[in-house]
């Protein structure tokens, strides 16, 4: 086989491995992860069942993957959205908005990443824990040095990142994108309030 045709291969697999992931992140959302069938998905395809397997070995192995990709994807966004040059105020508020307008860009996959943690078995959910580790030291890093230099107040770093994240997950419980918020005004009404709640007393 030619690199020509090992790349068209590789090319045309990873084109169905995002459609499959895209339906199936769907009907995860519609139904939940244990109402749903491999066949279901194949079905909403238009392929045979067997055809998934040629992907993923089972509909586990599927939402791993699925998850997997959410949170590298989330961790890779935010961080190229966030300045290092720039205040810790600036790289919360950033921080923040990217990880807001992602989650409304990418509902159903960030839907199933939030919610089907406890669909996967301890060794897959150790290794998706691993990675959203690393990605909340983003906001760790952020928030201490805001307190280090004094922009912030000195808040207990653990749990004001907590309080971030959650409002900020909360969104794919309620966010509509034919609803009455755009995902620019809840990044900065977000960015707002939890500053207004963290500025230092001087800074107020």
């Amino acid at each position: 086989m030619t690199t020509a045709m090992r790349e068209v291969g590789r090319s045309t697999r990873e084109l169905g491995g995002e459609n499959i992931s895209r339906v199936a992140c769907r009907i995860f959302r519609e139904r939940g992860y244990h109402a749903t069938s491999m066949r279901a998905i194949a079905s909403a395809l238009g392929w045979q069942p067997a055809a998934l397997y040629y992907y993923y070995a089972s509909k586990e192995e599927l939402l791993f993957r699925i998850m997997e990709n959410a949170v590298d994807t989330l961790a890779a966004y935010v961080r190229e959205h966030v300045d290092p040059e720039s205040s810790a105020t600036e790289r919360l508020r950033q921080a923040i908005s990217a990880h807001v307008t992602l989650i409304a860009d990418h509902l159903d996959e960030l839907s199933v990443f939030l919610h089907e943690m406890k669909s996967l078995s301890p060794r897959r959910r150790e290794v998706i824990q691993a990675k959203i580790a690393r990605y909340e030291h983003i906001f760790r890093d952020i928030l201490r040095d805001g307190v280090v230099s004094g922009e912030l107040a000195r808040v207990d770093t653990r749990l004001a990142r907590y309080l971030i994240l959650s409002a900020c997950n909360w969104l794919y419980n309620w966010y509509r994108p034919d609803g009455v918020y755009e995902p620019d005004t809840i990044a900065v009404a977000f960015g707002d309030m939890i500053l207004n709640g963290l500025a230092a007393t001087e800074r107020r």
